[in-house]
């Protein structure tokens, strides 16, 4: 394997991959390697190991290289028996969804998901309900939105009340209850990344989601040229959503923890 330490020449080498472009840092933190065309980067953080990242192939629509599988079992095979595994504490891999067999034959893995990392520069078309958008706080707002969140969504994964949220938005009724939220994080490289977007259960299919959705968005573009998000694969609903206001999929995922780092 080659040690690569310049985000100049991983971004080179992926040819202007949006992910490695908005979602790795520069400098890159922690070790980033190259084995047969696949980028191993080590991912630091509450799930410490590795993006598992060919280079060659990076957007979904690039076309399928039918030797790519062999070049990941490769990359994958190096990482497991070169020991740097344990050597760097790893406790889970994402690799693309695609290969997530050959990781599986390849790693001993647990539990964890499947999920798309999704970008857009273009700012989506203006809902006129963007209007009635009014920013919340995640200090003074917490629990509100904790509360909100919980009762509308069984997959909570945004830090709420924690600062990792810079920027909150929402919709309320004309009784003042909230019924949509979104915020914005921030990727390693300081851009914005959507999270958090709840609609209330009895208002969905109504658009409330698009119209805090395409608010951020907006905002992220002209403040930042770019905005990110993940999102689960199986949320059809959400993946059709992004796509109508300008997002595409950049990586499709498939995350896992490891049984074993050895």
């Amino acid at each position: 394997m080659d040690r690569l330490t310049r985000h100049a020449d991983l971004l080179a080498l992926s040819g202007g991959d949006p992910w490695v472009r908005w979602a790795l840092p520069d400098p890159l933190l922690g070790e980033v390697w190259v084995h047969e065309d696949v980028a191993l980067v080590q991912r630091l953080g509450e799930r410490p190991g590795f993006w598992v990242a060919p280079l060659s192939s990076g957007m979904p629509d690039a076309g399928a290289d039918p030797r790519e599988g062999s070049r990941v079992r490769a990359a994958l095979t190096q990482l497991r028996d070169g020991g740097h595994l344990r050597r760097l504490a790893a406790r889970a891999v994402s690799v693309p969804q695609e290969h997530a067999a050959v990781a599986h034959e390849v790693l001993d893995l647990g539990g964890g998901g499947d999920w798309e990392w999704m970008w857009t520069q273009e700012p989506p078309e203006v809902d006129v309900r963007e209007r009635d958008v009014i920013p919340l706080d995640d200090a003074a707002d917490a629990a509100e939105l904790e509360s909100f969140t919980r009762a509308h969504n069984p997959r909570v994964w945004t830090e709420i009340g924690t600062g990792r949220v810079h920027r909150w938005v929402g919709l309320r009724d004309r009784s003042g209850g909230l019924v949509a939220i979104g915020g914005a994080e921030r990727e390693a490289t300081g851009i914005p990344h959507l999270a958090g977007i709840v609609t209330a259960t009895d208002r969905r299919g109504a658009g409330l989601a698009r119209v805090v959705s395409a608010a951020l968005t907006r905002w992220a573009v002209a403040e930042h040229g770019v905005c990110t998000l993940g999102v689960f694969s199986d949320n059809d609903a959400a993946r059709r959503l992004y796509a109508r206001i300008g997002y595409r999929t950049a990586r499709a995922w498939h995350s896992r923890m490891l049984a074993r780092s050895d």
